[in-house]
């Protein structure tokens, strides 16, 4: 096998590659919902208010986000390949450590660092789909991409409350280390590599800064970007707080509230079906539009009971799942239309987009946690607030210029 060509065999749309995909991406996403349903517990086992607890959550996106900027040139000047099996290292390592905190600082720490190797999965991952794929099939694999980010926060916290439950909240963390590792004998045995050509100077200041100021000059990344992190950012805002609500204003349990989270599961995978149909139809721009409609309305759906005072588990889950059917439509329309801008600097333009994505989604967590006061209020209006920036860009999106197809976007070299 040569960096100059992918290895025969390989497409990212033939079922076990999409499965070798999805997990890299979902790698982050369990890292999320796994040890939710041990936030309550956690914050008193190791001493800690719920601000600071709530701040493992926030430092994980801002790691997230952060060293996606890293990841990104480094998987276009040494191979994706290597660089998947760096961070699946660091991720394991960061995971047994976890479970080994005493304090919640030590705690945050290693969250850090979880983050980073956490987040070379989706970078290598949206890059290995640019290598092999154009077009609607970008979009097609994307979207069992974006499930993946969407379904792992949501199923992986009824193992997380089982585990809770039955071990405690380090055995959380033992389990992301112990997937880690697995991930990484998988990858050394199955995932190829797929970089048709290395960058030699992708790691070079010049470089780096020039790629990224070439995205953000790029109206039509920046407002599928913002699409997308809008709606993650609205997810994310009830990702922090709902445990919180759930399981300490209403009473459930750890494990009751990892089966709850299965309601949010049935709608993506309801609206990813409808998504799936439309798409072909209406294209990418449109989809995107619809699906931050649908998430803004989950928004206001969220925040009226909170206005009036009234709190229940179908006032929360109900406008939760709304949320959820817009980010089937949202994120893999917005994440194919943001990678097909520049495919010569795809991993670049992988990182950015993951780092926008999670940077908004940290920034949200950290508010809700910061505000403090009612959760229930708080979690709404963090919500619509991101549901809204997200329709804002999708209005903002250009149309294709005339005469080239909806998907088409500029494929010169920088």
């Amino acid at each position: 096998m040569t960096a100059s060509s992918p290895p025969p065999g390989f497409v990212a749309t033939r079922p076990g590659s999409i499965a070798m995909l999805t997990f890299m991406v979902a790698l982050g996403q369990m890292s999320l919902g796994l040890y939710l349903p041990s936030l309550p517990s956690l914050s008193q086992a190791i001493g800690a208010t719920r601000a600071e607890t709530q701040l493992t959550l926030t430092v994980f996106l801002g790691g997230f986000a952060v060293s996606q900027l890293l990841w990104g040139p480094l998987a276009d000047r040494f191979g994706r390949k290597v660089t998947l099996v760096t961070g699946l290292v660091i991720f394991a390592a960061a995971g047994i450590a976890c479970s080994r905190a005493e304090t919640i600082h030590e705690l945050i720490v290693f969250r850090f660092f979880q983050a980073l190797g956490a987040c070379s999965g989706p970078v290598v991952a949206r890059a290995m789909v640019r290598d092999t794929t154009e077009g609607a099939a970008t979009a097609v694999v994307m979207s069992y991409i974006a499930m993946s980010m969407s379904l792992a926060p949501a199923v992986t916290p009824a193992l997380g409350g089982f585990l809770e439950t039955q071990f405690g909240w380090r055995a959380n963390f033992v389990a992301l280390g112990l997937i880690g590792l697995a991930l990484l004998l998988l990858t050394l045995v199955k995932v190829p590599e797929t970089l048709r050509d290395r960058v030699q100077n992708a790691l070079s200041p010049f470089r780096i800064v020039r790629n990224y100021a070439t995205l953000l000059g790029n109206r039509t990344y920046v407002c599928y970007v913002v699409a997308v992190g809008g709606v993650f950012g609205a997810y994310m805002s009830y990702t922090t707080v709902s445990p919180f609500v759930l399981m300490e204003a209403l009473g459930w349990s750890p494990q009751a509230f990892g089966f709850l989270t299965l309601f949010n599961v049935m709608a993506f995978l309801s609206g990813s079906l409808v998504a799936g149909r439309l798409a072909p139809v209406h294209g990418v721009r449109r989809m995107t539009r619809i699906g931050a409609a649908i998430g803004l309305a989950a928004g206001v759906a969220m925040i009226v009971p909170a206005l009036i005072g009234h709190l229940s588990t179908p006032a929360v889950i109900g406008p939760a799942m709304l949320l959820l059917v817009g980010m089937a439509f949202t994120m893999p329309n917005a994440m194919a239309g943001a990678m097909q801008n520049f495919p010569y600097i795809a991993g670049s333009a992988a990182a950015f987009l993951g780092f926008s994505q999670m940077a908004l989604a940290m920034v949200a967590s950290y508010a809700v946690g910061a505000i403090g006061g009612d959760m229930h209020l708080t979690m709404a209006s963090a919500t619509l607030c991101c549901s809204l920036a997200s329709v804002l860009a999708a209005l903002l999106l250009p149309r294709p210029s005339p005469g080239r197809g909806a998907n088409h976007l500029n494929s010169s070299p920088p």
